[in-house]
């Protein structure tokens, strides 16, 4: 086998057909494959122009020998047919396959269909021995018996020569599906374990920082290998200080953690929108409320977002709804602010703030934002200015609507009656039932909170379970270790050039929502706290010991040509004898470097490519008003000025 497929490799060239001349046809089959090929005589030399073989299924192994060649007969007349329908041709074969198909006395619907096919050509039949019948042959024991496949497998791993692949494939009618046989290299080189991480950053720079499924495609195209290359690329790229600044990762998230209210009115989501538009009014902004439990919604419009304008607001429907025990927000400085510190604390209500730079935690409020402003901006018809006068109205129907979570519209929880429809109550008999006496009131109230409500509890908890496994089934959920290495998303890039992360940073802790409380090198707390999608776990190798990290100043020259330019940066609190050179990978942040030319007001474009050296030996840190500081690294080898 081995042999063959060598030779086949060596000699065999795919001829294109040529009409002009007559054509063969070689067939033969195995006890698991039949094999066919097309070729043509032209002067004397054989011109192969297709191989085709499958395996034999289960039941047609089971046929006789004489049976498996006609059906490899058949196999090539239908494979071959667009060159061999209404062309005379030549077979060369078993002869007693033919001979086998006219002695059935009963032929079954199979036989028959064979013979079917059989007489749609003109051909001649030419006796060949098996063992002269080579290449048909060898096509038909491609198939090995499944019995021995890894066996087989195992052996072309340790020596084959010969990788086959598909090269092209056309419609199955046609003959051009052809399965070529590619070289590749057969020595491989395994080098010692130490010389293993230079191996892979050779690759990793090579192909420009490539992933590490590219760096082991490269390695091994190169013919090098070794056990646990895969891995060990994979790690290496989680160390690399440019691709920790600049791979966009998969996020990651936490398991949802739904928020419950049971209680209509003590628990409301708020926030704002805003059409960018100043209504004839003078109104510029949307407060939506959100009654958590009910899903009863409430919506007012404001000249503007100031924070009295806010609690004004807020008051007004405390007053008509009774006080909360907890209000929901984002950090806006609408919400978070001195006169709404001191209304929750007169009031005793929990104000929650949500994670900074992450909506979905204040999703209740987010949603009910898009629901109205689509309905509003559905109104309006083009008529900008008067989209709060559509406000009242969109708040009704929006409480109207049958929510899925509740199976019930938000105006008959919050009310527990149902809202009157749309008809004309004038009319005799429209009139309402008889008031209901106060025992019958308070009837109705002990149901609310002793049936409805625990079973609307029920329900929810039942629908935000199914919620949370389908999200948990369908996202990354990612848990960071105390003390591991992380790197921080950056929310607002300056620049497409700018990188995407900024860091490294140490995970203090997890807090009870889910979020995490990070420290930069010198112990400094970070003033938030990070949720998963965030943040992006890294290779601790590469984070530099406090005693070795000193701050940067500022960046006052460079010299050399873009790609080997240096720059003078003067450490803060040292003197301009302690200047120092440093080349572009020195920095873990280009942005100090994009900063620098900018101050000399070259184009962004022009600055130099530094994103493909970094080691990270240097550390951003920021200060007040523009200036920014750096760390550096007693690893970086000071040179004269």
């Amino acid at each position: 086998m081995k042999a063959i497929k060598q030779e086949l490799a060596k000699n065999v060239l795919l001829h294109f057909p040529n009409m002009a001349e007559p054509f063969y046809v070689a067939t033969d089959a195995s006890n698991h494959g039949i094999g066919a090929v097309l070729f043509q005589k032209i002067k004397g030399k054989d011109c192969i122009i297709s191989f085709m073989a499958r395996a034999l299924s289960k039941s047609e192994r089971n046929y006789s020998t004489t049976k498996r060649e006609l059906l490899g007969i058949v196999f090539a007349l239908q494979k071959f047919h667009p060159y061999l329908w209404s062309n005379p041709f030549t077979i060369y074969t078993d002869h007693k396959a033919l001979t086998y198909l006219n002695t059935q006395k009963l032929a079954n619907t199979m036989m028959l269909n064979w013979f079917d096919v059989l007489m749609d050509y003109q051909f001649d039949i030419i006796h060949l021995p098996g063992i002269e019948n080579v290449l048909p042959d060898q096509l038909s024991r491609l198939f090995t018996p499944d019995e021995h496949l890894e066996g087989d497998k195992i052996e072309d791993a340790k020596d084959s020569k010969i990788k086959t692949g598909k090269l092209y494939t056309h419609d199955k009618r046609c003959i051009f599906h052809v399965r070529v046989l590619n070289r590749e290299p057969t020595d491989v080189i395994t080098p010692p374990e130490e010389e293993r991480p230079k191996e892979l950053e050779r690759a990793h720079m090579t192909i420009g920082h490539a992933g590490a499924e590219h760096i082991v495609r490269y390695l091994r195209r190169e013919g090098i290998y070794w056990t646990n290359l895969p891995q060990d690329a994979v790690e290496m790229v989680k160390k690399c200080p440019d691709c920790q600044k600049y791979n966009i990762t998969r996020k990651g998230y936490h398991p949802l953690r739904p928020i419950y209210a049971y209680i209509p009115g003590d628990h409301w989501a708020i926030d704002l929108a805003s059409f960018n538009k100043t209504s004839t009014k003078g109104n510029n902004f949307l407060l939506v409320m959100v009654d958590v439990c009910t899903r009863f919604c409430i919506l007012r419009a404001l000249p503007n977002k100031h924070s009295d304008t806010i609690v004004e607001a807020l008051v007004q429907v405390f007053c008509d709804f009774g006080i909360p025990r907890v209000l929901q927000s984002d950090n806006g400085r609408e919400f978070k602010n001195t006169i709404m510190k001191k209304l929750v604390e007169s009031l005793g209500v929990h104000h929650r703030f949500t994670t900074p730079y992450h909506p979905r935690a204040n999703g209740i409020a987010e949603r009910w934002v898009q629901s109205a402003t689509d309905v509003i901006r559905k109104k309006i018809e083009g008529a900008g200015n008067d989209w709060d006068y559509y406000v009242p109205s969109t708040q009704l129907e929006l409480n109207m609507r049958v929510a899925k979570r509740l199976n019930t519209p938000p105006f008959s929880l919050m009310f527990a009656r149902d809202m009157n429809a749309y008809r004309d109550y004038r009319k005799n008999g429209a009139t309402s039932s008889k008031p209901m006496s106060h025992d019958e009131l308070v009837e109705r109230l002990q149901y609310m909170q002793g049936i409805v409500f625990p079973a609307l509890k029920e329900k929810v908890e039942a629908y935000n379970q199914a919620m949370t496994d389908k999200f948990n089934s369908t996202h990354k959920l990612i848990d960071f270790p105390e003390q591991s290495h992380v790197m921080v998303r950056v929310q607002s890039r300056g620049s497409k050039l700018a990188p995407a992360f900024e860091g490294p940073y140490t995970v203090l802790r997890k807090t009870e929502g889910g979020t995490y409380v990070l420290q930069d090198e010198t112990g400094a707390l970070m003033p938030r706290d990070y949720v998963p999608s965030e943040l992006k776990l890294i290779s601790q190798d590469e984070v530099v010991p406090i005693d070795e990290l000193y701050e940067l100043e500022a960046i006052i020259n460079h010299r050399g040509k873009p790609g080997r330019r240096q720059y003078l940066v003067r450490w803060k609190g040292y003197g301009p004898e302690d200047d120092q050179w440093l080349d572009p990978d020195a920095f873990t942040d280009p942005a100090f470097i994009m900063q620098y030319w900018n101050r000399r007001n070259e184009k962004e474009e022009n600055s130099p490519e530094i994103d493909e050296n970094g080691k990270t030996v240097i550390r951003k840190r920021k200060a007040k008003g523009d200036e920014q500081n750096v760390r550096r690294s007693k690893r970086v080898k000071r040179s004269s000025a």
